[in-house]
């Protein structure tokens, strides 16, 4: 009985998991998630310059999904659109400011570029 319980919640729990990555990304957690500077102290110009190329990369990657790509062309494009954004980035906050949050924010970033080549964005 308690192995037919714990298939049951195995299997309701994997369900559960599919279900909601497969809901996919939405622009608001993901633009979130992207402006955390993790510490960082930013100026007002420096807070605008951080949160518009990272609207602009929300929308870039919202449109990805509208070109039907293949999976390995579609995470070349993931890619090339966040090294779009850290060129950026370097330019508008200088190299040394944005090291400063590159250094913080590099392991999240990681997870979130992989969740995005992951998921279905959902507007």
């Amino acid at each position: 009985m308690k192995k037919i319980i714990n298939k049951i919640f195995l299997a309701v729990l994997l369900l559960g998991t599919s279900a909601s990555f497969a809901q996919g990304i939405n622009k608001s957690s993901l633009l979130n998630e992207l402006n955390k500077t993790n510490g960082v102290t930013l100026s007002t110009d420096e807070k605008m310059y951080f949160e518009k190329a990272n609207s602009q990369l929300v929308l870039e990657l919202f449109g990805i999904d509208e070109k039907n790509l293949s999976k390995e062309n579609r995470n070349k494009e993931i890619d090339k659109l966040f090294d779009k954004r850290d060129k950026t980035l370097t330019s508008s906050l200088g190299i040394n400011k944005y090291s400063d949050i590159k250094s913080r924010t590099d392991l999240k970033t990681a997870a979130t570029i992989q969740k995005i080549k992951e998921a279905k964005m959902t507007p």
